[in-house]
């Protein structure tokens, strides 16, 4: 493999990296609403269980605990965001172009720059911090070294 090939490569495989982590980062998300969710069930069979419960009082019990569920457009969002993070992870090992090199750093960029943000915002809430430090260790740091490559690979280096 030559030098050229091998650098596509190692930016590919950074990204891919990235996209990784941002996976490991929602699969975060799913882990603590479902067990924020199980939390709620155990309330609810407790209150069940009272002596003397009635109706009224179960059915407060039985309110579903305020989450951040993936909604239609949410889910389309995620759909763009995943197909946008795979430009960076994909267009290194098709073509060596000099135009797709830029597109590569500037979506790579771009995407990484969002995922900091992201991260950045998770710490700031201290029941989150999880998602930040899997966000920013598993995703944002490859893609920061992926553009850094990127931009190295694209400005005319092998």
């Amino acid at each position: 493999m030559d030098t050229g090939s091998f650098r596509r490569a190692q930016i590919a495989g950074l990204f891919i990296i990235s996209v990784a982590g941002t996976l490991v980062h929602m699969s975060l998300h799913s882990v603590f609403s479902s067990n924020m969710l199980f939390g709620w069930g155990e309330e609810l069979m407790s209150a069940v269980q009272v002596e003397g419960a009635t109706l009224a009082s179960i059915a407060e019990t039985a309110k579903l605990p305020a989450h951040e569920g993936m909604s239609g457009a949410m889910f389309y969002v995620a759909v763009v965001w995943f197909t946008l993070l795979m430009v960076p992870a994909i267009l290194p090992l098709l073509s060596d172009q000099k135009i797709w090199r830029w597109v590569t750093v500037i979506v790579g960029a771009v995407m990484t720059m969002g995922g900091l943000l992201d991260s950045a915002f998770h710490l700031t809430v201290p029941e989150e911090i999880p998602f930040g430090l899997a966000g920013m260790v598993l995703s944002t740091m490859p893609g920061v070294f992926g553009v850094v490559f990127a931009f190295g690979w694209a400005k005319g280096g092998k």
